[in-house]
């Protein structure tokens, strides 16, 4: 049953809602619902099932342990030769899971799941009402924005009964649900919301909203929020000065893991040396927050982002070719423009595909000509 907030008691609230990101669990409760496995070919056709690449031939790179590391040592004792990982093709594979209850079928179970999270959510949120927040299905602006390299990448398929759940969730949880608008993520409707709340704010010397999320995206956002998977950690509010040295160091580091976003590739020595920097290979998160450390204002922070990049690629034109094949000129000031883009969470609809850096670098004076 989903969480009812006119059945809970009498409290002060402090928010009136709460603003979820609430991808992330969809997309876990689906996966739960469905087994997934690999099958193995050998050269004369036959398969074999496993539960993954590990029990198929074990960890590292030698591929020499599980079922390849048992068969060898097997064939060994009869004089014949070792088999090998490369002897076979691997699919991957997968399947609906029965359902653990027997009165709920497979769907009900996995919206079972997302009502036990929805309770949670509300009892951290302390706010009256909430509003969970899910993609729609058509691709966002930053696909083709992107331009270094694909937006997200060759992102995994998503769980069997995905849209399956995506319906009976948004059947169940109806006026509860926000369905981002075509052509925006998720947490660009989310910070959209903060950013309303924070203009309440400074109005009014207090919140409207408080926001939930699991992507570290919504940090650069000025409003109350929470981690719904360390409700522990409570309820915190970032500074403008904390927004901002989250959006800088993520241009830094840009965000392979998530979104295939590259940020700088690396570092030019001489900059290292300025700032006494080990050399690194490629910028990380450790590494960008470490460029950024003595500085304190937003201004500081993007002025040595600015420098970072400019040292990278130097001064000059040099010449660029698409993910897609396209040829053209560009310079750094392009190459740091279009991570920001891809990075940069909305702070209002008119903003979709059009966020320029420059302008924010104006507004503060950075000097970057």
């Amino acid at each position: 049953m989903a969480f009812n907030t006119r059945n809970a008691p009498d409290i002060e609230y402090e928010y009136e809602t709460c603003y979820v990101d609430f991808d992330t669990v969809l997309f876990r409760s689906a996966k739960m619902l469905q087994e997934d496995y690999i099958v193995v070919t050998n050269k004369r056709g036959q398969k074999k099932e496993f539960k993954n690449v590990t029990a198929f031939y074990g960890r590292g790179k030698a591929k020499d342990g599980g079922y390849i590391g048992e068969q060898n040592a097997q064939r060994a004792e009869k004089g014949l030769p070792p088999i090998s990982a490369s002897d076979y093709t691997i699919e991957t594979a997968a399947r609906v899971k029965e359902s653990p209850e027997p009165n709920m079928s497979i769907i009900e179970y996995g919206l079972s799941q997302i009502d036990y999270k929805v309770g949670d959510i509300k009892k951290a949120s302390k706010a009256k009402d909430y509003v969970l927040g899910i993609g729609g299905l058509l691709p966002n602006f930053r696909y083709d924005a992107a331009h270094i390299i694909p937006y997200k990448g060759e992102r995994k398929a998503k769980p069997i009964l995905f849209l399956e759940l995506r319906e009976a969730f948004i059947q169940k949880y109806k006026n509860k649900i926000l369905i981002a608008k075509d052509g925006l993520e998720t947490d660009d409707e989310i910070s959209i919301k903060g950013w309303e709340s924070y203009r309440h704010f400074i109005k009014t010397g207090k919140h409207k909203y408080v926001i939930g999320f699991v992507d570290k995206d919504l940090r650069m956002t000025p409003c109350p929020s929470f981690n719904y998977d360390k409700v522990e950690e409570g309820i915190s509010t970032p500074s403008i000065e904390d927004c901002a040295r989250a959006f800088a160091t993520q241009i830094l580091s840009g965000d392979l893991s998530t979104d295939n976003i590259t940020g700088l590739p690396n570092l030019h020595p001489e900059f290292c040396a300025k700032y006494g920097l080990a050399k690194p290979r490629g910028v990380g998160k450790a590494t960008a927050l470490q460029i950024l450390e003595d500085c304190k204002t937003p201004k500081e922070m993007y002025e040595r982002v600015v420098e970072a990049y400019r040292t990278y690629y130097g001064e000059d034109e040099f010449d660029f070719t698409s993910h897609r094949g396209e040829v053209s000129k560009r310079t750094w000031l392009d190459m740091l423009k279009e991570n920001a883009l891809l990075l940069y969470m909305l702070r209002d609809y008119s903003e979709e595909g059009c966020y320029d850096i420059s302008n924010t670098f104006n507004k503060l004076g950075v000097n970057y000509g």
